[in-house]
């Protein structure tokens, strides 16, 4: 069995591509404020996220919001505020409050790492796939472990 589910765990994410945590907030300047104040985090890439056809639990519910990136070492942290629409994040800040919500593995194929994801009883909680390819998909690995992970395909740089 475990060597079964080692297989799985292989053909949806690579553990060593684990890239990012993300931290759901209220108010990301505030946040981000304290960040630098208080610890000397930085610098912060300040994003508008407009999703429009992102699905939540499989049916398209668009949303937007707010993103703010910076790093700690090599990993990206990703701080979350919702501005609208219905999503994930706003379930969790509505039953926890603040915090870390998920952690993210880069894939290369976020079509296909979703379906082998599917296969083994993960649902997709969230997700939303540009016309190349990349975007993201959450999937509903917090049932065990309390702790969600996102699969995230990069854009391709074009040289």
């Amino acid at each position: 069995m475990s060597e079964q589910i080692s297989k799985q765990k292989d053909t949806i994410l690579e553990p060593s591509s684990f890239c990012q945590i993300g931290v759901v907030v209220k108010n990301i300047d505030e946040t981000i404020n304290y960040y630098k104040e208080a610890f000397g985090f930085g610098p912060f890439e300040v994003r508008q996220a407009d999703y429009p056809d992102a699905t939540y639990y499989g049916e398209i519910a668009g949303y937007r919001g707010k993103r703010a990136f910076f790093y700690l070492g090599p990993i990206q942290i990703e701080l979350i505020e919702l501005v609208d629409g219905k999503t994930i994040h706003e379930t969790f800040l509505k039953e926890k409050g603040e915090g870390i919500h998920h952690i993210g593995f880069t894939v290369n194929n976020l079509k296909k790492s979703m379906e082998n994801a599917e296969k083994v009883g993960l649902k997709i909680t969230q997700s939303f796939t540009r016309p190349s390819g990349s975007g993201f998909a959450y999937l509903d690995t917090d049932k065990t472990g309390g702790i969600v992970f996102e699969l995230i395909q990069k854009p391709i740089k074009e040289t």
